[in-house]
């Protein structure tokens, strides 16, 4: 099975909130955006692209998204060459250490540079005040940051893995080459939240793409492979490296770092009984909480440092860009 891959560079044109948790009345932003956040984005602009729009459409793109497309994590630059990946160190976690060459922030520096917050509140319409309990805060990851009295803008780096048998109804799905251009649907995407406030919009840099050979060291400065016997891309992470993406905590590697559980919300009904004892049920998006893995719900956090060598197999890159070791 051969898959093909391209890392692709987008410029944030709006600030990026990429929902955390939330500390009192503030909404918390990641630092980077992960693969699921990123496959919601390609499906719904993939969908969009096609004549059939109805719900079934979405769940079967989805799945090829899930699939046989399959999207990493993306990570801020302000240069494609030297994405900011989180480390845990020693002294803390710092942003870029991965990509010699390129600057290191410090978490302080990284923070007073990139990231800013917004508040915001209801209004009541009667009295034109605000109305109780809706004041809040929301982080955000600058598109444009000012560093040394020069401003700069912020773009995000992550790659794109597409299985040569990836269709769509018996059309073939390639970057640019085959019946369906995958391109054109993603060249611009809203990602996170507040997008009703035009926030979270980021724009493909067409001529920073760049394609991935079979195996190739230029994944997040990890050795990626391509092509393989059957299912996913595997990754090779360096010793003293940090992991690009959640890993699961199902692995014989010993790594320092910080874990925590992953669940989604997906599209689906909930039934459950009201206080009568009748079975009532809501459904639409949201109403499903899924788990992101069939394994185990627990992961290590990107930027978490792999302290000596693991064991085969090498982790594989599956949906929603989540790195996967299942044995150990």
């Amino acid at each position: 099975m051969t898959w093909r891959a391209y890392r692709l560079v987008y410029q944030a044109k709006s600030p990026i909130h990429i929902g955390w948790h939330t500390l009192g009345y503030i909404n918390l932003t990641r630092y980077y955006i992960p693969g699921r956040t990123m496959w919601g984005a390609f499906t719904a602009n993939l969908v969009r692209a096609q004549e059939n729009k109805d719900q079934g459409q979405y769940e079967k793109i989805g799945k090829l998204l899930r699939t046989n497309i399959i999207m990493s994590y993306f990570f801020p630059a302000l240069d494609e060459d030297h994405p900011l990946l989180p480390e845990y160190t020693d002294e803390g976690i710092k942003f870029g250490c991965n990509d010699n060459g390129g600057h290191i922030y410090s978490s302080e520096e990284f923070e007073r540079l990139f990231i800013s917050s917004y508040g915001q509140t209801a209004v009541v319409p009667d009295s034109n005040t605000a109305e109780d309990t809706s004041l809040h805060e929301s982080e955000f990851i600058a598109h444009v940051i000012n560093e040394n009295k020069h401003e700069k803008p912020v773009y995000f780096v992550g790659y794109i893995f597409i299985n040569d048998q990836a269709n769509i109804d018996g059309n073939s799905v390639g970057w640019e080459e085959k019946e369906i251009n995958l391109k054109d649907a993603i060249s611009e995407i809203f990602v996170g939240g507040d997008r009703t406030y035009g926030w979270g919009r980021l724009v493909l840099d067409e001529m920073k793409t760049q394609t991935l050979e079979k195996t190739d060291n230029n994944f997040f400065n990890c050795r990626i492979k391509l092509d393989v016997s059957e299912g996913w891309p595997t990754v090779t992470i360096p010793k003293n490296g940090p992991i690009p993406a959640h890993l699961n905590i199902n692995s014989n590697m010993k790594i320092k770092g910080d874990i925590e559980p992953l669940v989604g919300r997906a599209w689906g009904t909930v039934e459950y009984n009201d206080d009568k004892g009748n079975v009532v049920g809501r459904h639409g998006a949201g109403q499903l909480i899924e788990r992101l893995s069939a394994h185990n719900n627990l992961f290590w956090l990107p930027g978490s440092v792999i302290t000596e060598e693991a064991d085969p197999p090498d982790p594989h890159i599956g949906s929603y860009g989540l790195l996967m070791k299942v044995r150990g």
